[in-house]
């Protein structure tokens, strides 16, 4: 699947603002892509991100947000997956 994400907001500590992912992945322009928010086992909010291309919408969880913060969930239009 061609597809990319960035992070548009870190809430833990605001070292992953702006990271892209996955590596060579769709470069996402401002204003565009589909919000998605992570959030750990205790349902804190750690980030809020866009994503473009082909995607299932768990690539920015499996892809960064669980390594990075422990992440367990993903939102989209502000449902759980």
């Amino acid at each position: 699947m061609a597809y990319g994400w960035i992070i548009d907001k870190d809430f833990f500590d605001g070292a992953a603002t702006g990271i892209t992912g996955p590596r060579n992945g769709m470069v996402v322009k401002n204003g565009e892509g589909e919000k998605f928010a992570l959030y750990d086992d205790d349902a804190n909010l750690m980030a809020n991100g866009r994503i473009v291309g082909d995607y299932d919408g768990f690539e920015p969880l499996d892809d960064f947000g669980e390594g990075y913060y422990g992440c367990t969930g993903i939102k989209y239009n502000g449902k759980f997956l």
